[in-house]
């Protein structure tokens, strides 16, 4: 027999974490996209230190120099969302649904956030803007897309301000696996965020071959 203070003691703590968990989830969403566009911006970096020039005069083709370079940017913020899912769970103990769920939206999450880094980038012309692109684009897109968050609405049915951005669509990814819901809905959500990241890659290479032809 369980004592009635520690059973309400119980319930409020897994109350707490009900509540942490989209917030936990929606910062980390929102650090992905600031991890993608300062990896991304290590480009701009070496074309100002002229190592990119440099590069190209090797044997190695532009297009294999350039995929290398967007493939770190993957790799890092794969590692970063990988982490912080692993961390949160076993440390702070957030459910975040099931495993194949789960999976499926940190794709999305890290797809995105990455081509969407590159994009960014390749609108600037040096890396003193990138000041201003953090402090302004990143921040409001990704508070945009943490609305229902803040708001404590997890409902993922229908549209609202938050979808007019791609965090917000990371975001619901995440809140759809944590609220287990049917495995057709996250792929919805993963569909949407792959045709946002294939805008944002595609737009975001063209314009860097275009910068480095």
């Amino acid at each position: 027999h369980v004592p009635p203070s520690e059973n309400a003691a119980a319930k409020s703590e897994n109350l707490l974490i009900r509540i942490i968990g989209p917030i936990m989830g929606g910062m980390m969403i929102f650090y992905a996209f600031y991890t993608g566009t300062s990896t991304a911006q290590s480009i701009l970096r070496e074309e100002e230190e002229r190592t990119m020039q440099r590069l190209f005069t090797t044997p190695t083709s532009q297009a294999t120099i350039l995929s290398g370079k967007f493939l770190s940017v993957f790799m890092t913020v794969s590692v970063q969302v990988t982490v912080l899912l692993v961390v949160a769970k076993y440390l702070f103990g957030i459910n975040w649904g099931e495993i194949l769920s789960v999976t499926i939206s940190a794709i999305g999450i890290v797809i995105c956030a990455s081509s969407f880094g590159i994009f960014v980038n390749s609108l600037l012309k040096d890396t003193k803007q990138g000041g201003a692109i953090f402090g302004g684009v990143l921040t409001v897109t990704g508070m945009v897309g943490m609305i229902n968050t803040f708001m404590g609405n997890y409902d993922t049915t229908g549209f609202n301000v938050s979808l007019l951005v791609p965090q917000g669509w990371a975001v619901r990814g995440l809140i759809q696996a944590m609220n287990v819901e049917p495995i057709n809905n996250t792929l919805i959500t993963l569909s949407v965020l792959l045709i946002w990241s294939a805008v944002f890659f595609i737009a975001g290479v063209w314009r860097f071959n275009k910068r480095y032809a």
